[in-house]
């Protein structure tokens, strides 16, 4: 009687991963010759022995150093200047500046603000009484009878002022305005004249448009007798000239000239401007009085 026995086959086991871990550290750790050979002669004539962990360490090496000076160009070099984006310490310095401007130009608005508010209060009425206003009504104290003006008095009173009001002792020039003729004036303001000499209506004097900011020159030579600011009329300059003649300069921009100085003929006293509430641009507003009557300054000078 006889027995078969068979065989059953085997099943190898699975390898562990730690093999495959081994085995792809062999291959990294593999060496390898790098060989130069001369193409004529066959010569070697250099080699050196490298592996796949080797090739790698260096490539990342060399990434490293790349990286490293690229940065050091572009930190330690005005090329970072034309990187979008990059504000270099010049353009820092000059944002700081601009900051401090700002706020300069801020305050400097407010503080104009505040210049005109009060302004416009003062020329509305709407600031309170001081102390000159209040003793106001104390000076005007009533008189006795006998010492009241009578109609003589005003006669007398308005035909002296009348007479000495404009009145100089530097020489003459004549009080006749035919004597005006003979006298050269220096033209305050080179422009257009747009509006003439109207005694009818009540213009008495001339009104000439020019550049802006043009300087007002004094049309003889005298004293300054007012310089002042009006509601109507602006900044408003007088100034009295020989014998009886005056001349009056309105709606400037700026006085150059305060009471009581003496200017020269064709000196500056001036600047063009637009103040005042019966203007309607910048010009020059000029009037000729002699002996306290007004005259056509277009009869003795040309402003063109």
């Amino acid at each position: 009687m006889s027995t078969d026995i068979c065989a059953m086959p085997t099943v190898a086991a699975p390898k562990p991963v730690r093999d495959g871990r081994r085995r792809w550290l062999r291959k990294l750790r593999d060496r390898y010759r790098l060989l130069l050979i001369s193409d004529g002669t066959f010569e070697e004539r250099f080699s050196i022995r490298l592996n796949r962990l080797n090739v790698l360490l260096l490539g990342v090496g060399a990434f490293l150093l790349y990286g490293a000076f690229v940065t050091a160009v572009i930190v330690l070099t005005p090329l970072k200047r034309y990187i979008p984006g990059y504000a270099d310490q010049e353009t820092k310095r000059n944002a700081y500046r601009s900051l401090l401007m700002a706020d300069s130009l801020e305050q400097r608005l407010h503080e104009r603000d505040l210049y005109i508010a009060n302004l416009r209060a003062v020329l509305s009425g709407q600031v309170k009484a001081d102390s000159a206003s209040l003793l106001a009504p104390l000076a005007e104290k009533p008189r006795p009878a006998d010492l009241r003006a009578g109609p003589a008095d005003s006669v007398m009173r308005e035909r002296v002022a009348r007479e000495e009001a404009f009145s100089l002792k530097e020489g003459r020039v004549g009080t006749d305005r035919k004597e005006l003729a003979g006298v050269f004036f220096f033209p305050p303001l080179r422009g257009i004249v747009t509006s003439k000499f109207e005694r009818k209506s009540d213009h008495f004097g001339i009104d000439i448009v020019a550049k802006a900011d043009a300087a007002v020159k004094a049309c003889l030579a005298g004293t300054v007798t007012l310089a002042s600011w009006t509601t109507d009329a602006g900044h408003v300059l007088q100034i009295q000239h020989v014998n009886d003649l005056v001349s009056t300069y309105k709606h400037n921009s700026v006085l150059l000239k305060k009471v009581g100085d003496k200017v020269k003929a064709g000196e500056a006293i001036a600047i063009v401007g637009n103040s005042g509430e019966l203007t309607t641009g910048p010009h020059l507003h000029f009037e000729l009085w002699l002996n306290g009557e007004p005259v056509d300054p277009q009869a003795y000078m040309v402003f063109e």
